[in-house]
């Protein structure tokens, strides 16, 4: 049985992701028929995942906070907090509609203004992680410090004036160290996607072989 439930995922996904290789890469119109039958379940799947990966991430939450309710309080408010989120929501758009004055208002006033603070938090995490890596503590490490000086001062219209040459050197760290190493990045992701792809298809990626 056990066999059964990872052997049956794999084939789906084998079959699946062939007749979308199909559709893509030949003319035969049959393939392209079941291709654009694939992708508009895509909407469907996408909405059932969130609302799994939803109730997973509450069910991991609350048993972690099971095992520690001392220590677990902060679980019990992940686990809590969604739902009360959601139901404010759903609620005043049912009960009001998303036109309403009162949905506005929980849109205006609790919604944009948590995305507003998670924003805030990933600004800040990510000066701090531009600080750690510009530390001149190696040669990439002075490199990137260098070109990010560089640009910086190219965008500052003071440097601009004191620094003529600035606005040519910012320019050329953004168009050719920038753009080659932009590319090099999206060259290396194509080719570790497309090696799992095809371990994917057959059959050979952990996450299929030892799921179930």
């Amino acid at each position: 049985m056990a066999t059964l439930r990872r052997e049956i995922p794999k084939f789906i996904v084998m079959i699946f992701g062939l007749f979308m290789l199909l559709g893509s890469f030949t003319t035969i119109p049959i393939f392209d028929t079941i291709k654009a039958e694939l992708t508009s379940w895509t909407v469907t799947i996408s909405a059932v995942s969130v609302w799994l990966g939803a109730v997973y991430a509450s069910y991991a939450n609350y048993r972690l906070y099971q095992r520690n309710k001392k220590e677990g309080i902060e679980h019990l408010i992940y686990f809590i907090v969604p739902f009360v989120v959601f139901g404010l929501q759903f609620g005043s758009g049912i009960l009001y509609g998303v036109e309403s004055p009162q949905y506005r208002w929980y849109f205006t006033n609790i919604y944009q203004n948590i995305g507003a603070t998670v924003y805030a938090v990933m600004f800040f995490t990510l000066a701090s992680s531009a600080y750690r890596t510009f530390i001149a503590s190696s040669w990439d490490a002075t490199a990137l410090l260098a070109g990010g000086i560089i640009y910086t001062l190219r965008q500052i219209p003071l440097f601009q004036v004191m620094i003529p040459g600035i606005v040519g050197a910012g320019e050329w760290v953004m168009l050719v160290p920038n753009v080659g190493g932009g590319r090099g990045a999206v060259i290396a992701a194509a080719l570790g996607a497309l090696a799992l792809g095809v371990r994917t298809l057959m059959g050979q990626e952990a996450t299929i072989t030892e799921g179930g």
